[in-house]
């Protein structure tokens, strides 16, 4: 399976959650012995996987790959296989809506790893959509560059068995117009066995707001894309985001669990033009939101539903007062 980016009119929306356990054995083409990841073009994220598959190396669990243009997407997976010696039981989940993502991944081995043993989880959550930001004074067509700010909160923890090896990531990135630069990870996060956590947002080093410990870290974050993507005011461009995490957690009863399941969420909007920061802008995206400086913005009420809900309103005021006077006549 592969991610498509589309053209500068693609919307779309995308939650992968994988899971796989076992030792590959087969007789494919390969034998078992290629594999890579199922999530390409420039991502290069979800289960690395053997050519043949699951059911052609013998390995349990599976892909859970959901895809659409509206509303909010969710994904689960699950995966329990024997290794040698003993298991591997992992989970993933992935939601996705507009401007909003979550990603979770868990996993424990309790047997060993070789080079054919398959222990992994993955996550993974994204969404494409065109957006327009205009300013009064700004002529259609005018080159900008903008900035993307996203709240991300979390946590990531590592119960290692030295001497084996075992990691969990986390990553948000941003492409705008496919980028030829590449893919903007505004945030990212590793653990590898029970060392010092590796975090950071933007070109701004550690995010404020997350603690660490030993193979561990938890907390939450602003971050600010510093990439400065370019733009052209009044014209559409495309934006697309993406949160995943994956965890390969080794051996003899280790574990790993990374839980971004309610973050991602957008909270401003840096726009710019010749040279400077434009506070006053507005944006519209494909799917019907409205954008902002602060993110996203209150979607405003239509006038026919505007007035039916002024309406009940007067009217449950009346039955109150009427509710609250003393009758002129009344039963004692």
């Amino acid at each position: 399976m592969v991610l498509a980016s589309g053209a500068a009119s693609a919307q779309a929306l995308q939650a992968y959650a994988g899971a796989v356990a076992g030792v590959a054995q087969g007789t494919g083409a390969f034998a078992c012995a290629t594999s890579g990841p199922t999530i390409g073009d420039g991502w290069f994220a979800g289960l690395t996987m053997p050519t043949e598959g699951f059911a052609g190396c013998n390995l349990q669990g599976g892909i859970q790959n959901q895809t659409g243009t509206t509303g909010t997407l969710t994904a689960r997976q699950t995966a329990v296989g024997s290794v040698s010696g003993g298991s591997y039981t992992g989970s993933a989940m992935a939601r996705v809506g507009y401007w909003n993502l979550g990603a979770a991944a868990e996993g424990t081995m309790t047997g060993s790893t070789s080079a054919f043993t398959y222990h992994q989880s993955s996550a993974f959550a994204r969404f494409s959509v065109p957006v327009t930001l205009t300013s009064s004074g700004i002529a259609t067509g005018s080159p900008g560059q903008v900035n993307f700010r996203f709240l991300v909160e979390g946590l990531m923890s590592s119960l290692s068995n030295a001497p084996y090896t075992q990691q969990g990531d986390v990553r948000l990135g941003i492409r705008v117009n496919g980028s030829p630069a590449g893919i903007w990870n505004a945030f990212m996060g590793t653990v590898v066995n029970d060392g010092e956590p590796y975090r950071r947002g933007g070109s701004t080093g550690l995010p404020g707001g997350f603690v660490t410990a030993p193979g561990a870290f938890s907390g939450s974050a602003e971050v600010t894309s510093t990439a400065n993507f370019s733009m052209q005011w009044g014209v559409p461009f495309e934006v697309e985001v993406a949160l995943l995490t994956d965890v390969y957690p080794c051996c003899l009863g280790a574990s790993i669990t990374s839980d971004f399941s309610q973050t991602a969420v957008l909270t401003g909007i840096e726009a710019y033009w010749q040279g400077g920061r434009v506070a006053d802008f507005t944006g519209a995206d494909a799917a019907g939101n409205v954008l902002g400086p602060n993110g996203l913005a209150p979607v405003p009420e239509p006038a026919s539903t505007a007035l039916v809900v002024s309406g009940l309103a007067c009217v449950a005021a009346m039955v109150r007062r009427q509710r609250g006077r003393r009758p002129a006549l009344g039963w004692r």
